[in-house]
């Protein structure tokens, strides 16, 4: 049977061995699991969310769409006044007509 005093000096001798051998892998795995934790915040702080995305492709699309109806309007325009003054004949704004974006609605 163990003495109490072999008890204490094994006792000391497993506490040696878990600081000398131990302790460093669970600090070295803590900077590991600190330096991960430091990027992924980073990460989710520049990263783009669906929501933020979707807006922004909502304002692009809407942008768009002006643009392209300032340009079709000035098509039509144009084919108007020179269908008027006879310099395209009807089946010419006809092709033309097939060009649009947006159809007139006349």
């Amino acid at each position: 049977m163990l003495e109490p005093k072999d008890l204490q000096k094994i006792g000391e001798e497993f506490g040696k061995v878990i600081e000398q051998n131990i302790t460093p892998q669970f600090d070295s795995l803590h900077q590991k699991v600190e330096s991960l934790n430091q990027r992924v915040g980073r990460i989710e702080a520049e990263m783009v969310t669906k929501s933020y995305l979707d807006d922004k492709l909502a304002e692009l699309e809407g942008g768009l769409i002006t643009k392209l109806r300032k340009e079709d309007t000035k098509l039509n325009h144009l084919v108007d006044i020179l269908k008027q003054r006879k310099v395209l004949t009807e089946q010419d704004a006809k092709q033309l007509a097939e060009f649009q974006i947006f159809p007139k609605t006349s």
